[in-house]
């Protein structure tokens, strides 16, 4: 059974299909090994460049923009009145201000929706560009043993 999540699937298929792809371009049978290895490193290569842009920098930009929205929204909600009636924590007979309250809240949603978009693109409950020492790895033994000759 394959468990992955999001696009954590992609990386066996790149792999997979950069292993096939050096059988196939192989001009000589005893030189296979040497092309699929070189063809699995560089599929290595670009699952961790696309595990990097779909882990890591997609969910930045993700977050930013998040964050500029819900700011707003915050924003719209302690002009509107909706934090007037919080008391406040160190001294609960005064309210608290408005502001400070809305921050808090704006800060507590953003550490749960950042820690939601990082790492959502695995394979096996590893993360996809991680996977990419592994296929190295395995392209390096295809080279020194030659196991398609």
């Amino acid at each position: 059974m394959i468990i992955w999540r999001g696009w954590g699937v992609l990386a066996l298929l790149i792999v997979g299909a950069s292993m096939g792809l050096g059988i196939l371009i192989s001009p000589n049978p005893g030189l296979r090994g040497i092309f699929a290895g070189l063809t699995v490193i560089g599929g290595a290569v670009g699952t961790w460049f696309l595990g990097q842009h779909l882990n890591k920098t997609k969910p930045v930009q993700e977050f930013e923009q998040w964050y500029a929205r819900r700011s707003n929204e915050v924003g719209a909600l302690v002009r509107g009145g909706a934090y007037d009636n919080v008391r406040d924590p160190q001294n609960p007979n005064r309210p608290a201000d408005p502001n400070a309250v809305g921050n808090y809240v704006l800060q507590q949603e953003a550490a749960r929706v950042r820690s939601g978009l990082t790492n959502r693109h695995s394979l096996f409950f590893v993360p996809m560009q991680y996977w990419a020492y592994l296929f190295g790895a395995i392209g390096v033994v295809f080279m020194v043993t030659n196991p398609f000759s």
